[in-house]
């Protein structure tokens, strides 16, 4: 098949939630099928970006998504009248061009935030990959925001809502990346043609190259400008830690990842025991140094990849019902972690952990074989695949 494929992101360098189009885009390349890539960055994006994806893609074509792009965006919310032709629009009218004349036989579609992109490619059977279930993530966040915002966000939310709406009703076909997220968005009627394709993990690359565990040591890992990130970074920060130091003042808090804000610098600064990265070249180092990974996410939706990462990496992880949930196969299966939720229980089960790893208790060996059997990117690509067939056989609508 030939496949113009959307994204609100670009999907390199492989250190932020875009890393799933990568991934399939790839093993879409690998089983011979043609894709034409088309992302809404928000950032320059280099050669040695476009690479990896130019080695897999028929054309790469990236479109600046700028700050008043944003602004168009908060406008289209509030008075969709209102709006002016923006980089989503631009996107589509060369994906669309590019469609006619190659020709394209489907789209493949991700990002709430590049909807205006679709008009142009109407004629074509239609995937989205809805990923999370963003209105759900949104909507969790509202019970942790200022008074202030909560007005702001709930417009967010609705209009999120009414987009993912619409994908719903003009899709053929709907890929989710947990069950979780398919049941937050879609109805009985419509799961019939919804597919869980969740993320994978490279084992290969999520590797360790030690037998022990390491001492007293917390990690948590991810992009530290992203928003749910950002809270669950502050909340071991400033509830989950002090409670820890209390009964382990020896313990010591990874936070690894980019570009911390400044409520998250200014705290780390004031904290005892904490160690903000910023950018590292390599994650898995900070992995090995870990006793205990901790993922005490209040906000989100989705795969935590963070923690199937931490998992490949045979890291004991203490992860909130909400990290937690997205992991849960489509059977059921739940991932070999403690579930914890408040700083209280989840300050119990980092010292409980802590203190194993003090005892000499082994690498988790289960979380490596947990991912392995259940989130494999070959896989995805091959449901993606068999998704896309579907709405290509279906026919034109």
């Amino acid at each position: 098949m030939r496949v113009v494929y959307l994204t609100n992101g670009f999907p390199y360098p492989l250190t932020s939630g875009y890393l799933r189009h990568y991934f399939l885009i790839r093993e879409l390349a690998a089983a011979s099928h043609e894709v034409a890539l088309f992302s809404l960055s928000g950032r320059e994006v280099g050669p040695e970006d476009r690479a990896p994806l130019e080695a897999c893609c028929s054309s790469v074509t990236v479109v600046r998504a700028d700050t008043a792009s944003r602004l168009r965006r908060r406008l289209a919310t509030v008075a969709p009248s209102l709006t002016v032709d923006g980089p989503a629009a631009a996107l589509g009218r060369a994906a669309g061009e590019l469609a006619a004349r190659w020709p394209a036989d489907a789209v493949l579609f991700s990002g709430k935030r590049t909807f205006p992109a679709l008009p142009p490619l109407a004629g074509l059977p239609l995937v989205t990959d809805l990923c999370d279930a963003t209105s759900s993530r949104l909507r969790s966040g509202l019970r942790h925001d200022p008074p202030a915002k909560v007005p702001a966000h709930l417009v967010e939310w609705a209009s999120v809502r009414r987009v993912e709406r619409a994908l719903v009703s003009r899709s053929s076909s709907l890929l989710f990346a947990s069950a979780r997220d398919r049941d937050a968005v879609v109805s009985t009627a419509d799961a019939a043609r919804s597919v869980v394709v969740p993320n994978g993990v490279d084992l290969d690359y999520w590797q360790r190259t030690t037998d022990r565990l390491g001492t007293a040591t917390i990690a948590f890992t991810g992009a530290m400008d992203y928003g749910p990130n950002a809270d669950a970074a502050l909340h071991l920060v400033q509830a989950v830690l002090p409670r820890v130091r209390a009964e382990r003042p020896d313990a010591r808090l990874l936070l690894v990842g980019r570009d911390p804000g400044p409520a998250l610098r200014e705290a780390s600064a004031r904290a005892s025991g904490v160690t903000l990265t910023g950018t590292v070249p390599d994650v898995r180092p900070f992995l090995e140094q870990a006793s205990v990974f901790a993922a005490p996410l209040r906000v989100g939706a989705g795969i935590q990849n963070k923690v199937l990462e931490a998992l490949a990496m045979e890291v004991p992880v203490v992860a909130s019902p909400l990290a937690a949930g997205g992991l849960h196969t489509a059977d059921g299966e739940a991932p070999p972690l403690v579930e914890a939720e408040g700083p209280e229980a989840t300050a119990a089960a980092l010292v409980e952990a802590l203190r194993r790893a003090d005892a000499g208790a082994p690498r988790v060996a289960d979380g490596r074989r947990f991912v392995a059997e259940h989130f494999s990117w070959r896989r995805s690509g091959e449901l993606v695949a068999e998704a896309l067939e579907a709405a290509v056989g279906a026919g034109r609508p």
